[in-house]
């Protein structure tokens, strides 16, 4: 299953997060350096569809890659599934089919059996390439403008304690779609995530930037509110507003930041957790190192001297994924590890000067890998909040 911009169902999205849990920790845990999925081009196509039907953009619409960080591949993107089935016939090779795949009261599935035969039918023998090809050129156009926004977002954006401002006439300045990227980057840094924002409140926050005044002020949902005085449009917490994680709004009003000395411990009450470092001399350790990435991480101590920063993702963050053979983007490897958009604003980063060590509950940084070398391991522990 593709991800649905957290539309699926919840049950849907739980099978899916549970299985990519375990095929990464399976890798893990036999030295596995490749997981190989088995999507096709009628997958891509599929997926096509029904992001389309649900109205989503071009980020949306661009599909899956066929490599993500060196480790998840796709080695049947462009393989037709009844070329593939075909294939298996001919070798005689047997196969699996989920048989959720019958059930007709998913939407996914009466696209596949329904929609799209009506379409090749009908309108474009061609059209599951078609529908593909499309969501390829889109990747790429999504790929340009997510760039282009987190560039000119950092150029514009200052920070003022909780809140985020902006330089309003620059933005004004850039293309509409530009725009409002650079406004949900902004709400999803000063929110944690993206939660019960609608396109209308972006266009509402930036027809503050229009007429000759630019003053005014929009409150949006969760306490959030975006107004523009001064030449400057700044994006902040309104004060006792609820948040989206608890009644109370705790949790999103709390500091979001911290220093953790090593060894030592730090309470993130903004993440809703605490984190703990200790040192331990290698030789002592007897656990499976392998066994680290979602609720510990080991690191090479002597390659991260304290003390630790941890922060919520920014624009423009990158890290070297284990064993990945070159940086990525945090937030495409958080999309390619099928974390909902609302989500991916509430894990932590942990940081060794400007380098990200940590992706908490998913992936070390490779520059920080313990290795033959290593003589002393940082161990990274998260725990619930007291």
């Amino acid at each position: 299953w593709q991800a649905g911009e957290g539309r699926q169902s919840s049950r849907e999205a739980r099978a899916r997060e549970l299985r990519h849990r375990f095929l990464v920790e399976t890798a893990r845990e036999i030295g596995a350096h490749k997981v190989a999925l088995g999507h096709t081009r009628d997958d891509q196509a599929e997926s096509f569809l029904l992001r389309l039907l649900r109205g989503s953009g071009a980020r949306g619409l661009a599909g899956t890659y066929p490599v993500v960080d060196g480790f998840i591949i796709r080695p049947l993107i462009d393989t037709r599934r009844g070329d593939l089935l075909a294939y298996l016939k001919e070798k005689h090779v047997s196969y699996r089919v989920d048989a959720t795949n019958r059930d007709l009261t998913l939407t996914r599935n009466r696209v596949r059996r329904k929609l799209l035969p009506l379409l090749e039918r009908e309108f474009n023998p061609n059209i599951v390439e078609a529908l593909a090809h499309a969501a390829d050129l889109l990747r790429d156009e999504d790929n340009y403008l997510g760039d282009l926004a987190e560039a000119k977002y950092r150029q514009i954006v200052s920070r003022r304690g909780d809140s985020v401002v902006l330089r309003a006439r620059e933005l004004q300045d850039l293309p509409v779609p530009v725009r409002r990227r650079i406004l949900r980057l902004a709400l999803a840094e000063v929110r944690g995530d993206l939660r019960r924002i609608a396109l209308q409140h972006v266009e509402q926050s930036l027809s503050l930037l229009d007429g000759p005044r630019r003053r005014g002020r929009v409150s949006l949902p969760d306490g959030t509110a975006v107004d523009v005085r001064e030449g400057q449009l700044r994006i902040a917490r309104q004060a006792g507003a609820a948040g989206p994680e608890t009644d109370a709004g705790t949790e999103a009003r709390s500091p979001r930041e911290a220093l953790c000395p090593v060894p030592g411990e730090v309470a993130l009450p903004g993440f809703g957790l605490r984190l703990r470092a200790t040192v331990v001399p290698r030789e002592e350790l007897s656990v499976d190192l392998r066994t680290g990435g979602r609720e510990r991480a080991f690191l090479d101590a002597d390659l991260l001297p304290g003390p630790l920063l941890i922060r919520p993702r920014r624009p423009g963050d990158r890290f070297v994924p284990l064993g990945a053979p070159g940086t990525r983007k945090v937030k495409s490897f958080l999309i390619d590890r099928k974390v909902p958009v609302d989500d991916r604003g509430r894990i932590p980063l942990v940081l060794s000067g400007d380098r990200i060590a940590w992706v908490v509950d998913h992936e070390i940084d490779d520059r920080f890998k313990v290795t033959d070398a290593t003589r002393r391991i940082l161990v990274l522990e998260k725990a619930p909040q007291r």
